[in-house]
């Protein structure tokens, strides 16, 4: 058992940006860094400051709230001297040059961690390599998934329903469904698709590595078990296709089964990716590796933790690829919270 994030401190990301910073151009990119924010709410409280609209600020990804974060976002039109005005409590706004780009979802390298895991008691902890490339907690919230399967299927009322966000609930008397789902951003109403995506992926590679692997932990999480195997050889490499429009045809033949497993349980077919009501939330699928490399990792000193009597605290430092889990790799390292 540990405890993670106990201060927002014990868990500090920084993007590994490669984005091209230049003098001049009509985008200005900031450095953020922010505590105990949600980037979307950081964006939103930027837009409402700068008086622009929330899609002419660009993110490379969302970053945790229960956290320190830092990362880059470029802003439309907007020049240096504007920026200076803006105040917004528990984060710092750096103006680190221009470009002609927009930043945007996924224009990063990866992320560099420095995890303090507290409250532990006996402690063996060795260093990994390698971490199967699950989606966290994170991904899901409390209905993101299930908000995610509405749509596809497209129960959009139902999907309505389960939305926690003022606009839409209000909207919603006085027109159609669809209608209450656009007074969201799009980046938004994605996320709840590729939510159910995510959760479609795990239940996929978890079965795959049950048939394939040596199990070394099973760890429940709420929505399913993630398996974790031994370093095997045989597996690296290994992709295993996202579910979604189009995806069918990047299906390996000893995957193809536990996909159509899955969707027979879930009964969803690959045209129901396909909205037409909303084409932009029309999603293909693509390839994702099941596993991913842990890189630059370090692991410090056993020392008391000043915030659990009689437990212990270590601090690792490692480097993951973009959309990869740091919290997957505590897992893996020590076990259920």
């Amino acid at each position: 058992m540990y405890t993670l994030k106990q201060l927002p401190e014990d868990f500090i990301v920084r993007e590994v940006s490669n984005v091209s910073i230049k003098d001049s151009g009509k985008y200005t990119y900031v450095k953020i860094k922010k505590k105990n924010r949600n980037t979307v709410d950081v964006v939103k409280e930027l837009a409402k400051q700068l008086r622009i609209k929330e899609n002419t600020i660009g993110f490379a990804g969302s970053k945790d709230r229960n956290a320190v974060t830092e990362q880059l976002c470029s802003v439309f039109n907007v020049g240096k001297e504007r920026l200076k005005d803006v105040t917004i409590d528990n984060v710092t706004i750096e103006c680190v040059g221009h470009g002609n780009i927009p930043i945007s979802l996924g224009d990063l390298e990866g992320n560099k961690f420095e995890i303090v895991v507290r409250n532990l008691d006996n402690i063996s902890v060795e260093k990994i390599s390698f971490v199967e490339n699950y989606f966290d907690e994170q991904r899901f919230s409390k209905n993101n998934a299930r908000i995610g399967k509405n749509l596809i299927k497209k129960e959009f009322s139902e999907a309505v329903k389960l939305i926690d966000n003022r606009r839409v609930q209000e909207h919603m008397p006085k027109t159609d469904s669809i209608g209450a789902l656009r007074k969201l951003p799009l980046r938004m109403v994605r996320m709840y698709i590729n939510a159910y995506q995510s959760y479609l992926w795990n239940e996929v590679v978890a079965e795959y590595l049950k048939s394939k692997g040596t199990i070394v932990k099973e760890i429940d999480y709420s929505l399913g078990t993630f398996i974790f195997v031994k370093d095997n050889g045989n597996l690296a490499g290994k992709k295993i296709p996202i579910i979604g429009f189009g995806s069918k045809e990047f299906e390996s033949e000893d995957i193809k089964p536990l996909i159509q497993n899955i969707m027979n349980k879930e009964r969803i077919t690959y045209t129901d990716f396909i909205i037409k009501q909303i084409p932009e939330l029309t999603l293909e699928g693509i390839l994702r590796d099941v596993f991913v490399k842990v890189q630059d990792m370090s692991v410090g000193k056993v020392e008391n933790d000043e915030l659990n009597s009689g437990k212990k605290k270590i601090k690792v430092v490692f480097t993951l690829p973009k959309g990869s889990y740091a919290t997957m790799v505590i897992r893996k390292m020590f076990g259920a919270t």
